[in-house]
């Protein structure tokens, strides 16, 4: 009895050992993921990026117009920013409406570090991107923003202004097409003709308010030969309304 036992266990280990080497493949194909880098900004983030790359970095809410089309208590609340649970309360919130919100005044030209980063999708087919944010005090901000809202989103990661100011600031800059008739909204969008023989240099790089606008955006400040300014959008026609954009432009 006891040889029969011993043979039996040994049955079985023999079976479990020969059960482990099974191998399983997964057909789906899924994407590849690239790290985020310095030279991507936030309206230009893609689904291909790996979300926790970007955990870490910092972000900077820009200010509000303070010559936008609509100014009241409501179009300065931030909307997108919804909370995980009916008892969690949103940042320095306020009520309107008997809803909490968060006053974008509160968060305006202040620096979060993204402590947490994903993507859902929804059944409709939205998909939305959830940051959840902390300041300098360690209170966290649950930030949500459609994913096809990114071009209008308020938002720098403050790598990537870094990046911008050591690729343009100081550099000679040379126009692509032969000539170019645009405006100048540092001369309240007054025409500009530029040249491909011109000279040009990049001297700074700034958030402006342009018209009405509710927030304002970063360009590059830019001097012809004559020592005459000019901005330059750093972003695409969808995000810059009037003036010269980056992409026409070459070091």
């Amino acid at each position: 009895m006891k040889l029969k036992h011993l043979s039996l266990c040994m049955g079985l280990a023999v079976a479990g050992s020969a059960s482990a080497q099974i191998k399983y493949r997964d057909t789906e194909k899924k994407p590849a993921l690239v790290p985020y880098d310095s030279s991507i900004a936030f309206q230009h983030l893609t689904p291909d990026i790996a979300q926790l790359t970007l955990v870490g970095q910092e972000i900077t809410f820009l200010k509000l117009n303070p010559k936008r089309g609509v100014k009241n208590k409501e179009d300065s609340l931030l909307e997108n920013i919804k909370v995980k649970a009916a008892i969690e309360v949103p940042y320095k919130s306020v009520i309107r409406g008997g809803h909490l919100y968060t006053p974008y005044k509160a968060i305006e030209n202040k620096t979060f570090k993204i402590v947490d980063y994903d993507r859902k999708s929804a059944e409709s087919g939205e998909v939305t991107l959830v940051f959840t944010l902390r300041d300098e005090d360690r209170k966290l901000l649950l930030y949500q923003v459609p994913a096809d809202n990114l071009a209008g989103t308020p938002v720098i990661i403050n790598a990537n202004y870094e990046w911008m100011k050591r690729k343009y600031v100081g550099k000679q800059l040379h126009l692509l097409k032969e000539n170019m008739k645009t405006t100048n909204i540092l001369e309240d969008n007054k025409d500009l003709s530029l040249r491909q023989s011109d000279e040009f240099s990049c001297t700074d790089i700034a958030v402006i308010f342009s018209g009405k606008q509710k927030f304002g955006q970063p360009f590059l400040i830019v001097k012809n030969g004559e020592n005459e300014e000019f901005a330059v959008g750093l972003g695409k026609r969808s995000e810059y309304v009037t003036g010269p954009l980056i992409e026409e432009f070459g070091l």
